[in-house]
């Protein structure tokens, strides 16, 4: 077996300290980071800088890996169902390690590592779980779990000798305290620790609701990544079957909505007024763009006021035509927006 192994990368402290690990062994390892507008957005936008950062912080050299298309596909028909709100976590781990046992012939790699805990998340690191997870994905014998190893099977790396299993570890259950002293003892800095937080965005109600309102809105099609995107960031509001209006919330948000220039994506916001930046998805008609506009102007600084203008256009620097806004109540403003249990299960 070759001295190379691929791993399920997440940049949390348990695949930093799953790397930190094996590579002790000497073993090369190639960390594959799989990121979604769901998780791992920050990477998703711009990858060669989250590259830089593990690298600096860790010495951790991470391959990106865009996995949008396939998570939407897991959202729409999840073998193993849900979580508490849209999270598949089992099937997208699946996902994610079926991909890796894919790349490993490209990567000249003999076996796939993980930083996963037996008992750490109530979903996805079960003992059945884990066994259905390795099972499924077609890793059985070649999934190494370096800080759970020795409360697992042995697997092939440990029986050919490619790893010590004494120099494994028996760690289960949520608490960090022996991870935070293997943090130490590979020099991570505290203030580069990771929180234990896992940051699914499908574990969030409100996120999970437009999400859901999305795929019932293209079925029986999948919904495009660029909707998806638009599904994690600012307030969202339905102006009618086939259109939909995100409005930022802060600058922030104004500096991420600004990014967003897919096709089909037009810009809004109020001319000559601070407010926030909007894009406006669908059907363009003397309806909609009345609806956005005013929706826009009620959530700026010019909100209750008359004879503002709406601009708006493809480029959120240079947008060319406008529409006067009307005022709207925030009551009616409401009656848009994509709120919890307006909307079917998936």
């Amino acid at each position: 077996m070759e001295k190379r192994c691929l791993a399920l990368y997440s940049g949390g402290l348990d695949s930093i300290l799953a790397v930190k690990i094996i590579q002790e062994q000497a073993v090369e390892v190639i960390p594959l980071y799989f990121c979604t507008p769901f998780y791992g957005f920050t990477a998703l936008r711009d990858p060669e800088a989250f590259r830089e950062t593990h690298v600096q912080r860790y010495g951790i050299d991470v391959r990106v890996k865009d996995f949008t298309e396939t998570m939407i596909q897991i959202i729409r028909t999840p073998k193993h169902g849900f979580g508490k709100h849209l999270n598949p976590c089992i099937d997208c781990k699946i996902g994610m390690l079926t991909e890796a046992r894919y790349l490993l012939k490209t990567f000249d790699a003999s076996f796939v590592i993980t930083g996963e805990v037996i008992g750490q998340r109530p979903m996805s690191q079960r003992r059945d779980s884990m066994r259905i997870i390795e099972k499924e994905s077609g890793l059985t014998d070649l999934l190494l779990r370096p800080l759970s190893a020795k409360r697992m099977p042995v697997t092939l790396p440990e029986r050919t000798g490619l790893v010590d299993r004494e120099l494994l570890f028996a760690i289960s259950g949520r608490g960090r305290k022996e991870q935070l002293l293997l943090a130490q003892r590979y020099g991570i800095k505290p203030e580069h620790v990771p929180n234990p937080a896992g940051g699914c965005l499908l574990t969030d109600v409100m996120i999970a609701q437009k999400i859901q309102a999305t795929f019932e809105r293209y079925s029986p099609e999948l919904p495009p990544r660029e909707e998806m995107i638009l599904d994690v960031v600012g307030r969202r509001f339905q102006l009618d079957e086939t259109t939909v209006f995100v409005v930022s919330r802060d600058e922030e948000e104004n500096a991420l909505l600004s990014s967003l220039r897919y096709p089909g994506n037009i810009f809004f916001k109020i001319a000559d007024v601070p407010g926030p930046l909007c894009i406006f998805r669908g059907v363009m008609h003397r309806d909609t763009l009345l609806k956005a506009a005013g929706i826009c102007l009620r959530y700026g600084k010019a909100r209750g006021r008359q004879g503002h203008t709406a601009l708006y256009g493809s480029d959120p620097y240079a947008m060319n035509q406008s529409i006067e806004a009307p005022v709207f109540s925030n009551e009616y403003c409401r009656t848009f927006q994509i709120d919890e249990g307006t909307h079917t299960s998936l």
